[in-house]
Parts: C-alpha cells; sequence; structure tokens
C-alpha cells in the first residue's frame, strides 16, 4: 500500500518518492554538505585576508578607515576582491539603511571588535545596526556572497519586504549569517529577512540563505513570515541557530517560505528550532507552499531533538503545508503548539496544483546523511500536547494532531512512521477536513490523547486512514464513541480511499473499533487485537483480547512476554517500529499464529526478556 507520491528535487532533479511504507535517503543532501563545506572553505579563507583583499576598519579612533558602514561597503563594492568591513564598538550606528548592490567579490560585515586597532573580536560581544524604525537595515542586490558575523540588526522597517535584511538576486547569491541576531523588524513580508530569487529559471539553491553559529531571527512582526519570507529561495538553519517569538496577522508567524528548499538542521536552544512563534492565520512555526516548496527537518544531536514548538496559529500551530509542498521530518519533533481552529500540530492542505504531503519517521527506513539517531529513542519522532483549542474561550476543534484537507482528488497527505503521538487535546486527534485526504500511521504509537469526539476522524467515502502495525490505547474521548468515524470498505490493494486497520492493537475498553458509513468490510480489517469487533464477523484474524503491555500505567506499551500478539502476522518487514527496531522477530518461544509479526507498534525481541518479569502478564 502506498500513495504513489513522487516530487522531482529542485536541487538536484532527482525523482524522489514518499511512500506510505517507504522512504528514501536523499541524494540532495550531499549537495547541501558539500555546500556548507565549501561555505566554511570560503570563510575561513575571507578571514585570513589575502594581500589581494582590502580590510576596512569602521569607527572613530585611531586605525579607522570609514566614520560609517556605508561608506566602507562603497569602496568594497567597486572592488573585485574578497573584503572585509570590521565594523567596531567604538562609536554606535543609529538610523542604517545600508546598500550592498552587485558585489562582485565576497564580503564579509564582521561586528564585536573593540575599537579599529583590535585583531579579534571580543567574544560574546555584537555590534548593533539599528534602522530606528525608518526603513530596512540592510539591503542586499545581486551580489554574489554577503557574510555577517557578530552583529545585531535591529528596528528596521520595510513596506513591503524584510524589515531586517532584504536580500534579492538573479542566481548565485549566498547570504550567511554567523552569531548574528535579527530581532525586532517589521514588514508586510519577511518582518526579520526576506530572500528573493527573482529568476524564474533558476533553481532554488541559486539564491541561498544560511544562518551558523547562535544566529536567531527573532521578535520580529510582518503580514505574512514574521521571522523570515522566502521566494523561490534556500533557506538553511545549521548549529544553534532558529526562528523565534516571531509574529503576523496572516501565515507564516516563523517562516513562510513559497516555491523554495529548507534545510533545518540545527539544534537551536535545547533542540528548539521553531519556537514561540504565533500566526493570525495558518502556520505558526511555519508555513509552506507551492509545488517546488520542499523541507527537510532532522537531529542532529542525539541529545537535542530537532523541534517545533509552542509556536501559535488559527489553524497549523506547528506548522501548514499546502498548495502542493512536501514535508519531511526526520526523528523531529512537533510539540506543545496550538491552534484556535484546528490542526494543533500540523495542517496539510492539497490544491489542483500539486500533492501536499507531510512525513514524519525516524530513521529505520534512512534518511538525510547529517541526520542522527536519538540516545533515548522514545525522545524523538514524537507529537506531543499540541492542542486544537480556542484559548478565549475554551472551545475545541478538531485535529489536535493533524489535519488534512484535500479540496481536489487525493491531494493531502499525512503519514506518521514509528511515531509516538502522545498527549494532545481537541475534538478529534486527527481530521479529513476534505473529502480526498490521506492519513497513515505505520508503525505508530497513538496513547493518551483527550479527544471529546470521535478519535479518528476521516468522514466521506473518498477519504483514506491508514492503521498500519500500529498500536492505540490509554486514550480519552468521546464517550461511547468510536476509535475511527470512516468508510467501512476500502480496496485491500489500493489505499487511495477507506478505512484500513491490519497488523496493529486497538485497546480501548468501552469504545467501539468503528462509525463505519458503509458497511463493513472484513478485508480492511486484519490480523488485529482489541477490544470491540461489532459489525465484523467472527475471524481468528481478529483478537478479543487483552494484548498485555510492558507497564500501561508507566506508559510503556511495549509488548510483554505474555502478549498474544507476538509472532501474530504475516510478515510484513517494510512496516516501521516505533523504536526504530528491526521488523519482524520471529520469537522461537511461541508458535506463529498467521506469521512471524508482532502486532502494534513494537516488535518484541529477545533481549527484553530481561526487562521484563517472567510471569507473561506484564506486571512489575
Amino acid at each position: 500500500m502506498h500513495d504513489n507520491g513522487r516530487r522531482r528535487s529542485p536541487i538536484v532533479g532527482v525523482a524522489r518518492e514518499s511512500t506510505s511504507l517507504l522512504a528514501d535517503i536523499h541524494d540532495e543532501d550531499m549537495i547541501m554538505l558539500r555546500t556548507a563545506s565549501l561555505l566554511a572553505a570560503v570563510t575561513g579563507l575571507l578571514l585570513s585576508l589575502p594581500a589581494a583583499a582590502a580590510l576596512y576598519r569602521v569607527g572613530s579612533g585611531a586605525g579607522c578607515t570609514h566614520t560609517n558602514v556605508q561608506s566602507a561597503i562603497n569602496a568594497a563594492v567597486a572592488s573585485f576582491e574578497a573584503d572585509e568591513i570590521r565594523i567596531t564598538q567604538s562609536q554606535s550606528y543609529p538610523q542604517q539603511a545600508l546598500l550592498i548592490d552587485q558585489a562582485q567579490g565576497g564580503l564579509i560585515l564582521a561586528g564585536g571588535f573593540a575599537n579599529c586597532q583590535s585583531n579579534a573580536p571580543t567574544p560574546g560581544v555584537r555590534t548593533v545596526l539599528d534602522g530606528n524604525n525608518v526603513q530596512p537595515v540592510l539591503r542586499i542586490l545581486d551580489s554574489a556572497n554577503v557574510f555577517l558575523f557578530d552583529l545585531d540588526v535591529q528596528g528596521g522597517r520595510a513596506n513591503p519586504s524584510g524589515g531586517g535584511i532584504f536580500a534579492a538576486g538573479t542566481g548565485g547569491e549566498i547570504l550567511s549569517l554567523s552569531s548574528t541576531l535579527v530581532r525586532g523588524n517589521q514588514a508586510v513580508s519577511g518582518g526579520g529577512i526576506s530572500i528573493i530569487n527573482t529568476s524564474a529559471q533558476s533553481e532554488p539553491n541559486a539564491m541561498q540563505l544560511l544562518l551558523f553559529g547562535n544566529s536567531a531571527v527573532s521578535n520580529n512582526g510582518a503580514d505574512i513570515g514574521g521571522g523570515i519570507q522566502c521566494t523561490g529561495a534556500t533557506v538553511m538553519l545549521f548549529d544553534n541557530s532558529h526562528v523565534s517569538l516571531n509574529s503576523t496577522s496572516g501565515n507564516g508567524g516563523g517562516i513562510h517560505a513559497k516555491d523554495c528548499l529548507l534545510q533545518i538542521r540545527s539544534s537551536g536552544v535545547n533542540g528548539a528550532v521553531l519556537w514561540g512563534n504565533n500566526s493570525g492565520g495558518s502556520g505558526g512555526g511555519i508555513y509552506l507552499t507551492g509545488t517546488d516548496g520542499l523541507v527537510d527537518m532532522y537531529t542532529i544531536d542525539p541529545f537535542f531533538p530537532a523541534r517545533i514548538t509552542t509556536n501559535s496559529a488559527v489553524r497549523g500551530g506547528g506548522a501548514a503545508v499546502t498548495d502542493g509542498a512536501q514535508m519531511y521530518m526526520y526523528n523531529a519533533n512537533i510539540e506543545n503548539n496550538t491552534a484556535s481552529a484546528g490542526g494543533g500540530g500540523v495542517l496539510v492542505v492539497g490544491s489542483t496544483q500539486g500533492d501536499s504531503r507531510l512525513r514524519m519517521q525516524n530513521l529505520r527506513e534512512g534518511g538525510p546523511l547529517a541526520a542522527v539517531a536519538c540516545a533515548d529513542p522514545e525522545a524523538c519522532n514524537l507529537v506531543r500536547g499540541n492542542r486544537a483549542i480556542d484559548d478565549d474561550d475554551g472551545e475545541r476543534a478538531p485535529g489536535a494532531a493533524v489535519i488534512v484537507d484535500a479540496p481536489v482528488a487525493y491531494s493531502a497527505h499525512a503519514s506518521f512512521a514509528g511515531t509516538r503521538i502522545e498527549s494532545n487535546t481537541g475534538t478529534s486527534l486527527s481530521r479529513h477536513a476534505g473529502n480526498f485526504g490521506q492519513v497513515l500511521f505505520d508503525g505508530a504509537l497513538l496513547v493518551r490523547n483527550d479527544a471529546s469526539g470521535v478519535l479518528l476522524d476521516a468522514p466521506g467515502s473518498a477519504n483514506s486512514l491508514l492503521l498500519v502495525a500500529s498500536t492505540i490505547a490509554s486514550n480519552l474521548f468521546g464517550q461511547g464513541r468510536g476509535v475511527i468515524k470512516g468508510a467501512g470498505g476500502c480496496d485491500p490493494n489500493d489505499d487511495v480511499r477507506g478505512s484500513y486497520a491490519w497488523r496493529s492493537i486497538i485497546w480501548q475498553p468501552s469504545h467501539p473499533l468503528i462509525e463505519a458509513s458503509s458497511a463493513l468490510v472484513s478485508g480492511c480489517f486484519r490480523y488485529l487485537i482489541g477490544n470491540d469487533f461489532s459489525g465484523l464477523p467472527a475471524s481468528s484474524e481478529r483478537l478479543l483480547t487483552d494484548p498485555v503491555f510492558t507497564d500501561i500505567n508507566s506508559a510503556d506499551f511495549r509488548l510483554s512476554l505474555g502478549s498474544a500478539a507476538i509472532d501474530f502476522a504475516p510478515a510484513a518487514s517494510i512496516n516501521s517500529t516505533r523504536d526504530a527496531g528491526p521488523r519482524v522477530f520471529d520469537f522461537d518461544g511461541r508458535v506463529n499464529l498467521f506469521g512471524p509479526q508482532d502486532l502494534g507498534a513494537y516488535e518484541f525481541a529477545i533481549d527484553r526478556i530481561f526487562d521484563d518479569s517472567f510471569d507473561g502478564n506484564g506486571d512489575e
């Protein structure tokens, strides 16, 4: 079963495939690594200042070549060499409206130097460039490579774009920020930074914004793209860089990206990379749109999973993926976001232009080369603590974790492979808002969520809800309501529409499996352990018995030695696992019922016997 979604990578032009049960290793990641390595090499070369390059010192006192930044820029732009401008702490820089236009060589603007005779910046010090709320602090037009070090860009204002920094070009430009803050700026779009590729013929990597070190885009405001607004370009976050506490009246509180390529590979602040942003529209942390839009977000520090957290919006509290854009998350988390009208964690909206897709997964099926496994697998690949609720009146909304809205045929897809979906609150956990959406749970663990209605709401005969090798347990939801609301039938050979539950555990006492809008088809519900299979004929493939988890009170939903779910189903090694362990371990101590695969999100392994009691009931 798969959704047959393919995407041409805008950076290398190779076929990408996102399927329900498969994930590929990104070829473009190697290109990105080479880009970053090249940038580091260029930066080191510039800092070594070969004899042909010029060094300008801005400030007051001995050793200064210029008293203002713009005059130093003008001198550097006239050169075809790699030049450096050191902006010292010897004076203040108010009412800055700097322009770098058609600089041909690399240009460094470096702050933090105490005076014009200093040969090294003072550690932890940034030089403030203030726009005094009049115009953009810095505009960069068609300039090859610009590097900002140890600067604090603040107080800019733009109509329309780039309150702090506006960068536009026709291709080949790189704007790099290292340990630089962009804060307290305002614009119509891109309150902090606006980066625009003005050539419709060039690929997104022809115009790049790179954030390194402890760089932050924070506390900016706009109508769209409170922190960063990107059009047709590339944005990459490295090291501990982050986008935080920005706000918009429209979409994209943190980042608004149209037809852009994003690589979010930062540890941020203890893992928080997109955090505390607010949107008056959709996408509190990030709003992605356009058929060339593609995002990879992944963890690079095993102890600090990359997180989209504490953002808020009307819809899509953490993220919104729309109009043919695609987002892939590897061992990254969506946590503690809020949406007043639904989609507390994420919103996926399709269109006639292309399929919109979100996929979350661990690294069991592969991932970008720089992505790492987490020290604690249970700490990664989470959708946790998100809320679909209006804080003004306390009214709940649908899709605490996710909403898929597909107004045209099969154009919105969300898949969660090995994902733990926990402690989310709304009228439902997932919601199909249109009639052509698809939500897949593969090796997923859905536990301890709070819904006032059904848990998984997929009304409409053309919607697709797939529950494969997953575990559902210990959720609170509407009294007597079904775990699933949706079609009772499916095509077992085609997952485009219908309701499926295979190789799974659904243990929700007092709740039926499904509120079906059509007659139940037995072949769509196979190899299950649960508490209620009302409407389905009796079958040895569906077992009414306690699955016997290791310790349900401590939220450990692995199987105990005595569980009937061990070695229950035919082998399907393609299925994901919650802990990124191997799928299909044929336990010698158990006779296979239909095959060697365990039901649910975890595969029982021999080394776990010594973690559990030997009495077979999972009690400590």
